[in-house]
């Protein structure tokens, strides 16, 4: 009897564990570059910049390098995001959190 109430347990707190969506892989486009909003596929409204988290791959960096003559160059690694890229992010936080990982 009690190996049925354990197992009846189990399979309760996994079903609530999958109904929670720790994280999500998920697809959307930007909408806006500065402040970023993203939209994602099926949804109706963008997602704000305020729940969007981005990751160094998708922000825009450059570095400065001196070459031998003492001259400086900045030379870019990469580009900030533009209205109407495809990004793959990672919904977190049930949906109250997105990371952008990279462009699709």
């Amino acid at each position: 009897m009690s190996a049925d109430l354990l197992s009846v347990l189990q399979t309760i707190a996994q079903d609530n564990y999958k109904g929670l969506k720790p994280t999500d892989l998920c697809f959307g486009t930007v909408t806006q570059a500065d402040p970023v909003a993203v939209q994602l596929e099926g949804t109706m409204q963008p997602i704000p910049s305020a729940a969007i988290v981005l990751c160094d791959s998708v922000r825009a960096r450059s570095v400065t390098v001196t070459d031998s003559d003492g001259d400086s160059v900045t030379v870019p690694l990469s580009e900030a995001l533009q209205a109407g890229e495809r990004v793959v992010m990672l919904r977190c936080a049930q949906g109250q959190r997105f990371v952008v990982l990279s462009r699709a």
